[in-house]
């Protein structure tokens, strides 16, 4: 009886396990609601992101995963005027079709540019070694405001719903 007690108590205690895992898996990873018409970039672009915390919770929210696939790189960022800045960089889907990406930038919380990747880096290509044909379209330029000091978060986002988190230096 005392055996048959014990196996009944792990048998709940994995269900459980099971259960909170499968709920935990859907409310960090939702699906996007097939009734909004949005793309990836504004439905991310409807949320604030001030960091790398409020990121991970707007992306989720947006239906968006971090891949492992994506690689990017802010190349530099450089002061045009008294407000505004502009990036360059690449970004870049290792296995893509040469598809462009999403780029997204958000400064003290708000959406304030998005471009889409376009033309080849050689260089890169050959330092990350991309796959035939996902060499394509990887550059991006923006423009944007931003005091000097305010940390970007810039944002790659790509097929089914994924993207990457791309490092940025501070404004100059």
């Amino acid at each position: 009886m005392q055996r048959s007690a014990i196996i009944g108590f792990l048998a709940a205690v994995l269900v459980g396990n099971l259960v909170l895992a499968l709920t935990h898996r859907r409310i960090t990873h939702a699906l996007p609601d097939p009734a909004d018409g949005r793309t990836d970039s504004e439905r991310l672009s409807s949320h604030r992101v001030a960091g790398s915390a409020d990121l991970t919770k707007a992306a989720a929210a947006a239906g968006l995963r971090p891949s492992r696939r994506f690689r990017g790189s802010v190349d530099a960022l450089f002061r045009i005027d008294g407000e505004r800045v502009t990036m360059r960089g690449w970004v870049a889907d290792t296995d893509g079709d040469g598809t462009p990406l999403q780029v997204v930038v958000f400064v003290a919380g708000a959406a304030v540019a998005s471009a889409a990747t376009q033309g080849q880096r050689p260089d890169v290509t050959e330092r990350v070694r991309l796959g035939l044909g996902a060499e394509k379209n990887i550059a991006f330029q923006v423009s944007f405001p931003c005091r000097a000091g305010n940390q970007p978060v810039v944002v790659g986002l790509g097929p089914k719903e994924r993207y990457i988190s791309v490092r940025s230096p501070p404004c100059p």
